[in-house]
């Protein structure tokens, strides 16, 4: 019998709980999470084909999660005038999954099942995930997996992985030029917010993104005025609450932002920012409560998210910008990888970790990075053709294995050309 390796995953995420999920298979995981129980904040998350396929495959409930399937988008300008809407009906016969839509807090709690819930429960080999609770990590030593904790403690691990955000502890440890140690400020912020269903139905009857009749849809309404300014609606729990976010350019945003990348927003700079878009528009942002400000933060696609025994995921090696809806889907992505570890007929050994790491590396590296490139792309252009032109190359991706087996084989992983709208 193997014995398995002992892994530490630094941050209880979303990234950081999926990543535990994959490994606890074969291995004995725990994570370390600074912050003392669930802290998952923000409003709703969409999740694409290319990492639903992977989640159904790890034991995902969307019925517990109370997700949404995305049946149509409908792009707008500012007035109001509907620009194009398209169908999503065929993602699934095309991609292999749904695109579907949820709250933060509903898909952490969902992870979290997934890392801890006993084994028996998931139908799956080995034991649960340890958590530990209000664990600072300070140091690691890459190259033997030493873990140092704020309060002393050292702790011992064959693999250590990085899903400590974008604020990665981590990141300077493995990429050790300054210019990737942090992420910088992108130029945009979002308002983010939920507003109840009871509220709209009182003040706005009928609204097209809220009818339960109709499939889900996600709205995006474009200011095409080149300011880049936009807001994005889709409903979440069960069609309970409606997802808001309105992304605006920092330079004409009052909420201070940038220290400390996210804050308090008022309705009023709401309002100001959006006061050209539609009286639809107004009229629904003008119900916003418990408004939050996130600094959208742009990471320069690093050189490595490997260095000895370490590995970085999620927001931790590539953030990106909400414009391309990836940032979520690449961190699933990369948990997917971590099935180098868990194949049944391969044993690893300690000594082997760097190289499949390296491994690990090939294939998530350049992908993330092209998905970051063309982020940053729509970020800048925000046009209702530039919007959707990546679409099929970010909803395509075979998994760990089979990329590998292309690259090996001199072939590109996905090409590129072909899945250009």
């Amino acid at each position: 019998m193997d014995t398995p390796l002992k892994v530490i995953v630094v941050g209880a995420g979303l990234a950081g709980l999926l990543a535990a999920r994959v490994l606890r298979e074969r291995h004995t995981v725990t994570l370390l999470e600074k912050f003392s129980g669930g802290h998952e904040i923000g409003a709703a998350i969409n999740l694409g084909p290319n990492g639903v396929k992977i989640l159904e495959e790890l034991g995902f409930d969307p019925v517990r999660c109370q997700s949404i399937i995305c049946g149509e988008t409908r792009t707008l300008d500012k007035d109001g005038t509907l620009l194009a809407t398209s169908s999503m009906t065929h993602l699934k016969e095309t991609y292999g999954a749904h695109w579907l839509f949820q709250h933060r807090a509903d898909l952490w709690s969902e992870f979290l099942r997934l890392a801890t819930a006993p084994s028996a429960e998931l139908g799956i080999p080995g034991e649960p995930s340890r958590i530990i609770w209000g664990a600072e990590v300070v140091d690691v030593n890459v190259e033997s997996g030493d873990v140092l904790l704020a309060d002393g403690r050292k702790l011992e691990a064959d693999l250590v992985i990085g899903a400590d955000g974008i604020k990665s502890i981590l990141r300077p440890l493995v990429t050790v030029e300054e210019a990737f140690r942090t992420a910088r400020p992108s130029g945009s912020s979002a308002f983010r917010f939920t507003i109840p269903r009871e509220v709209l139905d009182k003040h706005h009857p009928g609204l097209r993104v809220m009818d339960q009749a109709q499939p889900g849809a996600l709205e995006i309404h474009l200011s095409m005025d080149g300011s880049t300014r936009s807001v994005i609606m889709y409903p979440c729990r069960d069609f309970e609450l409606l997802n808001i976010g309105c992304i605006t350019p920092d330079t004409i945003l009052q909420s201070p932002t940038t220290e400390s990348w996210s804050a308090e927003g008022t309705l009023i700079d709401l309002l100001r920012c959006f006061h050209d878009f539609s009286p639809q528009v107004r009229g629904v942002l003008s119900h916003a409560d418990g408004i939050k400000v996130w600094q959208l933060r742009d990471q320069d696609p690093l050189p490595t998210y490997v260095r000895g025994r370490v590995m970085l995921i999620g927001d931790a090696a590539h953030s990106m910008t909400p414009h391309q809806g990836q940032g979520c889907n690449q961190a699933i992505e990369d948990v997917e990888g971590f099935r180098l570890f868990t194949q049944q007929a391969v044993s690893v050994s300690r000594d082997q970790v760097p190289a499949l790491l390296q491994d690990l590396d090939r294939v998530r590296r350049p992908r993330a990075s092209q998905i970051q490139n063309h982020t940053r792309q729509v970020h800048h252009k925000a046009s209702a053709e530039e919007l959707w032109r990546f679409t099929s190359y970010n909803y395509t991706y075979p998994g760990i294995v089979e990329c590998l087996r292309r690259l090996d084989a001199g072939e590109e992983m996905i090409p590129l050309r072909r899945h250009q709208g």
